[in-house]
């Protein structure tokens, strides 16, 4: 095979799985995470690896693009954004709290959650879902493969069913960038 056919399949799976992502199941999850904005709580996000990256850029984008017409901010705090917390609670406790512990400190009942992950089955992601849920927040998860652990745990699952991790974290972003055009567009 060549690069031409490699790269023309790898878009055409790609290109697939986006195709099928349930619009009614990401539709509900903006419309809870756009109520609470209006109520003016804040929104958290998380992730591990790529996905930390992806949950970093989405913080970036919903307070700087999506910005709804009438100037209503979002707030969203990226909880893997800081290195030196999630050491020290890794070190001195474990990885499978850096998230809750964060929550803990920084939530309140009527906040949001929004996880992204291929597994969903991430203690540290487990974790924060099961504490966003005992705190009172709506949470939202992107995934990938059956949806994990997560999947049951969410009020929102938003699952793109691959097992490619490049084919779900490129969807992620796709899902990332329609949030932030909703919150955008959105007066209420």
């Amino acid at each position: 095979m060549d690069y031409d056919d490699r790269i023309s399949s790898w878009l055409e799976g790609v290109a697939t799985l986006i195709r099928d992502i349930d619009v009614r199941s990401m539709a509900s999850a903006a419309e809870d995470l756009i109520r609470v904005r209006n109520a003016n709580g804040t929104m958290f996000v998380a992730g591990n690896g790529g996905s930390a990256s992806t949950a970093n850029h989405l913080a970036l984008d919903l307070q700087k693009a999506g910005i709804s017409p009438a100037g209503v901010r979002p707030k969203v705090i990226s909880l893997s954004d800081n290195i030196g917390l999630i050491t020290a609670w890794s070190n001195d406790e474990s990885f499978d709290v850096v998230f809750e512990k964060q929550l803990e400190a920084l939530a309140e009942e009527g906040d949001s959650l929004l996880v992204i992950s291929v597994s969903g089955s991430s203690p540290n992601l487990v974790r924060a879902v099961s504490k966003a849920r005992d705190i009172g927040m709506t949470t939202v998860g992107f995934l990938g493969k059956d949806g994990g652990v997560c999947r049951d745990l969410l009020d929102h699952p938003i699952i793109l069913p691959s097992w490619d991790y490049g084919w779900v974290e490129s969807g992620h972003v796709v899902l990332h960038h329609i949030l932030t055009n909703i919150f955008h567009e959105s007066e209420h």
